[in-house]
């Protein structure tokens, strides 16, 4: 997702993926490197030539200084996300990096197609490194566009969003998200109705899948993501709590991600479109509070995104998720050094994160939120609950 950049973030903590960033040697901007905070797939088929150039790594940002590559065999401890897991095969094995221009190329062909082989990219410079993972899908043949959305066998149309599902994910859960889009949308049904038309004329659609590993190496769809005239959001079987934001976002639970998500589509798909004043406002609140240390931007996140999660975030608090919490994200790094959290209402982080303080101390948030959303009694009820 998706205009502050690498030098504000920089500004305002060391970046650490998994990996912490070294201390900041470095004279002048203090600038290291910053990667995707996901991953990057890359295809290798039996037609694929030793020698050949598979793909190439991108920065998020542009860095000021000269910037290293490298790549090591897949480990869960360089991976946050839990991407990487034991026993993975090992990319390196089959693929070299050019340390100065990130590209990949085929140095041995895969033992087995298909299959799937991982491994950690890392960009360094004097600065520090950051680090994201790789996945290497192999392939009998390059997937064919007219089979892209086959790997969704369930689906189900909404009034604005459409929602498309593998075979192993819960009918339940795909019902539930469903309704969570429904009853965000309810204030807009009931008004205007511009962000539904958007949504509508977008074909935005959510994509589920049973799992991340689902996901990330459904190469056969994302390859032609962007050439099938829709806009699409991902969400997994795995991240959909139904009880969670129902019961206030309980410790005792892991998060559920229906609403974020859900709301990250209706942002990109009709917001933007809808009210372009009131993005405009949203990008200009959410740079004040990354400059008020009240928003810190997690690494690796591209400075397109900042506005959604500002926004997902200000709705998890309307919506009294976050209410026992007087702070999101760490307060520590891996090394047990302070940093600043992802989100808090007071630079003391002693203000809980509830509906009536963010009205007090981000009222231009609260203001936007409550623009575009029910509120949190019309969207329970909504939901019947």
């Amino acid at each position: 997702m998706k205009k502050p950049t690498s030098l504000i973030l920089s500004r305002l903590f060391c970046l650490s993926v998994l990996i912490i960033l070294s201390p900041c040697v470095g004279k002048g901007k203090f600038d290291p490197p910053v990667v995707t905070d996901e991953f990057d797939r890359f295809l290798v088929t039996r037609a694929t030539q030793i020698g050949d150039k598979i793909g190439r790594i991108e920065l998020v940002f542009p860095n000021s200084k000269k910037v290293t590559w490298s790549l090591f065999p897949p480990s869960p401890r360089r991976d946050r996300r839990g991407y990487l897991k034991e026993g993975q095969l090992d990319a390196t094995g089959i693929v070299e990096i050019n340390p100065d221009t990130a590209e990949l190329r085929l140095k041995a062909h895969p033992a087995n197609y298909p299959a799937h082989y991982y491994a950690a990219a890392r960009a360094t410079n004097e600065d520090g490194f950051m680090e994201e993972v790789v996945i290497i899908i192999a392939l009998e043949e390059t997937p064919q566009r007219e089979h892209a959305l086959d790997i969704f066998t369930q689906r189900r149309e909404g009034s604005g969003i459409s929602f498309y599902a593998t075979a192993g994910v819960d009918p339940k859960k795909i019902e539930y998200a469903a309704k969570v889009a429904e009853a965000l949308l309810s204030k807009d049904r009931k008004g205007s109705g511009k962000i539904t038309h958007f949504l509508k004329q977008k074909k935005t659609v959510m994509t589920l899948f049973k799992t991340f590993e689902e996901r990330n190496t459904a190469i056969g769809f994302y390859m032609y993501e962007n050439k099938l005239g829709m806009r699409n959001q991902d969400l997994e079987d795995e991240e959909i709590i139904p009880d969670f934001v129902r019961l206030g976002g309980p410790s005792n639970l892991r998060r559920d991600a229906s609403v974020e998500e859900i709301t990250h589509l209706i942002h990109g798909g009709g917001i933007i479109e809808a009210y372009r004043e009131v993005q405009k406002r949203l990008e200009k609140a959410t740079r004040s509070a990354i400059e008020r240390k009240l928003f810190r931007p997690w690494d690796g996140l591209t400075a397109d995104s900042f506005s959604y999660e500002y926004l997902a975030i200000g709705l998890d608090i309307f919506y009294g998720v976050r209410q026992h919490h007087l702070y999101s994200g760490r307060i520590q790094d891996e090394k047990g050094r302070p940093i600043q959290p992802s989100f808090r209402l007071s630079v003391d982080n002693d203000v809980l994160l509830n509906a009536e303080n963010l009205k007090k101390h981000d009222p231009e948030l609260f203001e936007i939120v409550s623009f575009l959303f029910p509120t949190r009694e019309e969207f329970f009820r909504e939901m019947n609950w």
